[in-house]
């Protein structure tokens, strides 16, 4: 049998799966690797297609509500090892070098939503999306919006360890690409994630959800939730606003909380005691015995207004 690519394999034929074939394309691919690297690791890609062949209907039917069909569910080979739903999680070279385990749907004890396979290290999901070197691609925060949006026709990648983590070797590798855009959760946490982005890739463009998902709304709320559509997803990639002025713009809309948060309680007991407190403490004074205040004095007379 002649070998094929991970590409050839998902693009050809009538849409059923040789997990023979796809087995045989990714070691084709792993026998540059010395064999000492690859005995070190253990067969995470054999592992995913017996989890994949494991995956029960009850957990289909409820990636498909969260807006993952069937041909995404199994071209990404999701499974299931009894206890949580796996991705498997392909480095550049298209190894298999770990496993996501995202939380049984009907598990309501407390903890967290997603956890990673022992050994692991942070990677970008989604590498064979940007090697393919499309024209536009979304960097988005989770395994599952990012296919929300392999679903629906976009080019999207996220980084495994959350938000706030990117590595500036990735962003290399995006800058290639003409049109990167940005869409995380409606957060604080999100707001982080978008600067540390936009400090590697500063072309990039911050894509904004409407507030119709929520309050930490993401991807998914917005194609599953909300039902919208691809058309309506390209509109905000329309709007989307340069990365730059997005993230001062949001820090405005913080600043702007925060200050309406304490004239809101500025007429409590503790507000009016700490301010009392304050307004009693000489901090010029007491800063001013470890350093010259002549070119700070103006900051400082503000202080106790804060």
């Amino acid at each position: 049998m002649s070998s094929i690519s991970r590409d050839d394999f998902l693009t050809k034929g009538d849409g059923s799966f040789s997990f023979r074939q796809l087995h045989q394309s990714f070691s084709v691919s792993r026998r540059q690797y010395p064999q000492a690297q690859m005995t070190r690791r253990p067969n995470l890609l054999g592992l995913a297609i017996k989890y994949h062949e494991a995956l029960p209907q009850r957990i289909r039917r409820y990636l498909n509500s969260r807006g993952i069909p069937d041909e995404v569910i199994n071209s990404n080979l999701l499974g299931w090892n009894s206890q949580h739903i796996t991705i498997p999680i392909y480095n550049r070279e298209g190894v298999v070098t770990s496993l996501r385990m995202a939380k049984d749907p009907e598990d309501k004890r407390p903890g967290p939503k997603i956890l990673s396979s022992p050994g692991s290290t942070v990677e970008l999901y989604g590498w064979d999306q940007v090697l393919k070197c499309p024209s536009q691609i979304v960097i988005c925060e989770g395994e599952f919006d990012r296919l929300v949006l392999e679903a629906n026709g976009f080019w999207a990648v996220t980084s495994t360890g959350g938000a706030a983590t990117f590595r500036r070797e990735w962003a290399e590798e995006l800058k290639a690409i003409s049109q990167v855009y940005v869409c995380f959760d409606r957060d604080e946490a999100g707001q982080r994630g978008t600067t540390v982005v936009g400090v590697m890739i500063p072309l990039a463009r911050v894509v904004e959800l409407p507030k119709e998902v929520g309050q930490g709304g993401d991807v998914t709320d917005f194609f599953a939730r909300l039902g919208k559509t691809r058309e309506d997803f390209l509109k905000l990639l329309d709007r989307a606003k340069p990365i730059e002025s997005a993230s001062r713009l949001a820090m405005q809309e913080s600043a702007a909380t925060r200050s309406l948060l304490r004239d809101r309680n500025a007429g409590s007991p503790l507000i009016k005691r700490i301010l009392r407190v304050k307004s009693q403490i000489p901090i010029a004074e007491i800063v001013g015995q470890y350093m010259t205040l002549s070119t700070l004095e103006p900051k400082f007379s503000n202080f106790s207004a804060i």
